[in-house]
C-alpha cells in the first residue's frame, strides 16, 4: 500500500547529481573602475537571486545537465526580461533542507567559504556527487552575499527534504499507525520547520535589504489513488504549513522584511499526477506543467500578473529558424525576415534601426553603416571581422552581409554586436529560441 510512496520519498534525488546545484543565468559581476561611469549610465538591472532545494534547481528525473532543466526560476526570469533588463542568480542546492539553507546563509553573511558536510549531512543520499554538487555551491558564499546585497527579488523553495525521512518513516507503517504517527509528531516536526525558515528569512532580509522575499509553501506530490485516508490527512498538514508560513510572514513584515508567501499547494491539488513525475517515474519533482503553475504563482506575486511566452520554432536542422526577439518587452515585427547564419541572427538594417531606435547612415562607398543613439556610436562594413565601437575596433563573431530581397540586395547585420555595441542587454533563452534585448 504505501511501496509506491516510499519509493516516491527515495525517488527526491535519483538522478538529480547530473544537473549541478548552481547553476547561475546573467551573474553579477565585478565592474572595473573605467567602466563605472558608462555602467552608472546604464538603466537599472533587476536582480533575481535564487535559493533552496532541487525544486529551486528545476530538476526533473532523466535531466543530464544543466541545459535539461527549465523550472519555475528559468520561467521567473523570461518574465522579469518581459519588463526591463534583468539577470538572475540560481544558488539553489540538491538536497537542501532548512537548516543546511540557514548555515548556507551563515556562511554568506560571514563571508567565508564552506563544505558541502558544513552545511549538513549530504552522505546520507548514497552518492558522493551530490556532497560534490553541494560542495561547489557552499563554496561561493563571498558570492552569494555580493549578489543578496544587489538583489531586488529572492525567491526560494524549501522544505520537501525536512520531511523526507519521516515520510519515508510512515511509508513502512499501516494506514492506523501512520494517521497515528502524524497526529503524535507533526505538530513539533512543523513548529522546528517553520523556525529554521524563519531563522533563514531573517538572514536574506539581512542580507539583502532592498529585496523582495518570495517562499513558496509545500505542496502535496502523493496523489489520493496512492492512499486515500493519508491523503487527506497530508492536505490537512500542508494547509496547516501554509497558515503557519502565512503568519511567520506577517510577523516578519512587521520587522520589516519584505516577505511573501507563494501559494502553490492548490494548485497541485487533485493535480498531483499532472503536475508532477509521480505516476511514471515514481519522482516527487514538478514536471513542465508543474514548473509552469509554480512560475505563474511567483509572476503573480511579484507582478501581479503572468504573461505567456510562446515558444519559437528552431526549424530543422537543414533549416534553422532564427529566433523571436523582444525589444523593450515587445515583440518584434520587421518588414524583412530576420535570417540565422551560423548560429547568429540577422536583421537588414532598416530593421536594427528601427528596433534599437537607433540613427542610421550609410557610407556606400566604404559600405558602411553607422548606427547612433545616446551618444553611442557602432560601424560595422560588409564583410568586415571587426566592427568599430566608439571609434575602437571590436571582433565580430559573424560579418554584415547582402541578401537578395524580392530582386533588391539588402545589407543584414548581427543584431546582438549591434545592439550590444549600443549598450543594450542582449538576453538568449534557449528553450523559448527566444532573444529579448534591453535599451
Amino acid at each position: 500500500m504505501f511501496e509506491k510512496i516510499r519509493q516516491a520519498g527515495a525517488a527526491v534525488l535519483a538522478g538529480a547529481i547530473l544537473i549541478g546545484a548552481a547553476g547561475t543565468f546573467g551573474p553579477a559581476r565585478p565592474v572595473a573602475a573605467a567602466e563605472a561611469e558608462a555602467a552608472a549610465a546604464q538603466p537599472q538591472t533587476y536582480r533575481i537571486v535564487i535559493l533552496g532545494d532541487s525544486v529551486s534547481v528545476g530538476y526533473e528525473p532523466g535531466a543530464a545537465s544543466q541545459a535539461d532543466v527549465y523550472g519555475y526560476a528559468d520561467r521567473l526570469l523570461e518574465q522579469a526580461l518581459l519588463r526591463g533588463r534583468a539577470e538572475e542568480s540560481n544558488y539553489a542546492v540538491l538536497g537542501l533542507t532548512s537548516s543546511g539553507l540557514t548555515n548556507l546563509l551563515q556562511g554568506a553573511k560571514d563571508k567565508k567559504p564552506l563544505t558541502g558536510s558544513q552545511l549538513q549531512d549530504f552522505a546520507k543520499y548514497g552518492d558522493a556527487r551530490i556532497a560534490e554538487e553541494a560542495n561547489k555551491t557552499a563554496a561561493r558564499t563571498a558570492e552569494l552575499n555580493a549578489a543578496l546585497a544587489q538583489a531586488d527579488l529572492v525567491a526560494l523553495t524549501i522544505g520537501g527534504n525536512d520531511f523526507l525521512d519521516y515520510i519515508r518513516g510512515l511509508a513502512e507503517l499501516e494506514t492506523k499507525d501512520a494517521l497515528e504517527a502524524i497526529d503524535r509528531d507533526i505538530d513539533t516536526r512543523l513548529n522546528n520547520y517553520t523556525e529554521q525558515v524563519t531563522q533563514a528569512i531573517r538572514l536574506i532580509g539581512e542580507l539583502a535589504p532592498g529585496a523582495s522575499i518570495k517562499l513558496s509553501d509545500q505542496y502535496l506530490p502523493i496523489p489520493k489513488p496512492f492512499n486515500a485516508d493519508l491523503y487527506d490527512r497530508f492536505v490537512k498538514v500542508t494547509d496547516d504549513l501554509a497558515e503557519r508560513l502565512d503568519r511567520m510572514a506577517e510577523q516578519l513584515r512587521a520587522e520589516g522584511i519584505d516577505i511573501g508567501i507563494v501559494h502553490v499547494r492548490d494548485a497541485f491539488l487533485g493535480k498531483e499526477m499532472a503536475y508532477t513525475h509521480i505516476f511514471y517515474e515514481k519522482d516527487v519533482h514538478p514536471n513542465q506543467a508543474g514548473y509552469l503553475e509554480m512560475a505563474k504563482r511567483f509572476s503573480m506575486a511579484v507582478w501581479n500578473e503572468y504573461t505567456p511566452i510562446p515558444t519559437a520554432s528552431k526549424g530543422t536542422p537543414a533549416s534553422p529558424a532564427a529566433p523571436a526577439i523582444y525589444i523593450d518587452g515587445r515583440p518584434l515585427t520587421t518588414a524583412n525576415k530576420p535570417t540565422l547564419k551560423n548560429g547568429t541572427t540577422y536583421l537588414a538594417l532598416s530593421d536594427v534601426a528601427a528596433a534599437t531606435g537607433a540613427r542610421l547612415t550609410w557610407d556606400n562607398k566604404t559600405r558602411t553603416a553607422t548606427f547612433r543613439k545616446n551618444g553611442g556610436e557602432v560601424s560595422i562594413t560588409i564583410g568586415a571581422k571587426t566592427m568599430k565601437v566608439n571609434g575602437a575596433s571590436r571582433e565580430l563573431a559573424a560579418s554584415a552581409y547582402l541578401e537578395k530581397v524580392g530582386g533588391v540586395q539588402k545589407t543584414y547585420v548581427p543584431l546582438a554586436a549591434v545592439a550590444t555595441g549600443l549598450q543594450y542587454q542582449v538576453v538568449y533563452r534557449a528553450k523559448l529560441n527566444t532573444a529579448f534585448i534591453h535599451s
